[in-house]
């Protein structure tokens, strides 16, 4: 018998025949970068508006917009400079429409975005090199540098600006399920899963983390892997200041569910099968990551996908678009699509 968080390990990062190291996982899913360029110029208005030192009346209309976000007041300001990276970057598509659309206003004369790639280092960590070799073509126009691990990027590393998209889902979890008796943790053996025999210490631990009278045939999923690295991640925020922005599918309130899944060419497939060869996820327990934030003093703000890009412009901004990419925007804000199942999650320390 084993860990659900020991099996997924392994199918994913496994160094010779892990999905997220062997393969190109785009292949299987589209994320919202590739969905539509606007995702990535908003973010790009957003992060111009928390960083910049000066007040110009050249801003760009979306920046201008900005000022009012309930979201925005107190995050940092820029004042030496900024490590911007993303972690799991997919194609490189994300970073490449942020740099290109500060590019393009820095062009113009905005002094916000001239002041933002001046002060501004450019970072990817990534630990798949089919995905390495695409965003490195992506990006070849851009002076960017790659990294192993985060531990990596934080030798290099100033005041902190993170970004990821659909990043927390790929942490591996473990399961509970509440029986009659009490919760019990579910393993994986004889290629099925199992119910262990209860074991009280197992109980306790999930009945601290649940603090609630749940039903039974309840399902919790806790991520080890996910906390951890969320504590690495507001320590770093809180010894060397910034903000990251973590965009990814959950809830915020602990649902008792089995959101464990499996995906290969854009279809479910059965999660112990396929190994190797299909994206394994779960649904993100925003609810465990803001404790963490909360923990280390820092600020937050969790809303949904489609009110964060709304409270960007991006209603404003299809009205100038073709109507070719209504479509696209609809699945980045629909609340039957992308746009209440996912979440915007910011963390920030104030300067």
């Amino acid at each position: 018998m084993q860990k659900i968080s020991h099996f997924t390990s392994r199918a994913l990062f496994h160094p010779t025949s892990g999905y997220y190291r062997t393969r190109n996982p785009l292949d299987d899913f589209v994320t919202a970068p590739e969905i539509s360029q606007v995702f990535g110029e908003l973010i790009a208005a957003y992060l111009l508006q928390i960083s910049s030192t000066k007040k110009s009346k050249d801003l760009h209309p979306l920046v201008a917009q900005l000022e009012a976000m309930p979201q925005t007041r107190n995050l940092p300001l820029n004042r030496g400079k900024i490590s911007l990276v993303e972690m799991g970057a997919g194609k490189g598509t994300l970073l490449r429409d942020i740099l290109v659309s500060v590019k393009k206003l820095a062009e113009k004369k905005n002094l916000q975005a001239a002041d933002f790639l001046e002060h501004t280092m450019f970072h990817i960590i990534e630990i798949n090199e089919v995905l390495k070799k695409i965003q490195q073509e992506n990006l070849k126009n851009f002076s960017v540098t790659w990294h192993e691990n985060f531990s990596d990027f934080l030798r290099e590393a100033d005041e902190i600006f993170f970004i990821s998209n659909e990043l927390f889902d790929c942490f591996p979890i473990d399961q509970f399920v509440k029986t009659d008796i009490g919760w019990c943790e579910r393993l994986i053996g004889s290629g099925k899963f199992i119910t262990k025999n209860f074991d009280p210490e197992i109980h306790q631990f999930v009945q601290n983390l649940v603090q609630v009278d749940a039903p039974f045939g309840a399902v919790f999923e806790h991520s080890f892997a996910a906390k951890s690295f969320m504590a690495q991640l507001c320590e770093a925020l809180k010894t060397r200041g910034g903000i990251a922005i973590n965009f990814d599918y959950g809830y915020v309130k602990t649902e008792f569910a089995n959101t464990l899944q499996a995906v290969k060419n854009h279809q479910k497939v059965e999660v112990l099968k396929n190994v190797g060869e299909a994206d394994i996820t779960a649904h993100v327990d925003f609810s465990a990551l803001e404790k963490i934030a909360k923990n280390f003093e820092l600020n937050s703000s969790l809303i949904t996908q489609r009110e964060f890009l709304i409270s960007l412009g991006i209603e404003e901004r299809r009205k100038i678009l073709p109507p070719s990419e209504n479509s696209a925007i609809d699945r980045l804000i629909s609340l039957d699509q992308m746009g209440e199942l996912f979440k915007t999650h910011i963390i920030w320390k104030n300067s």
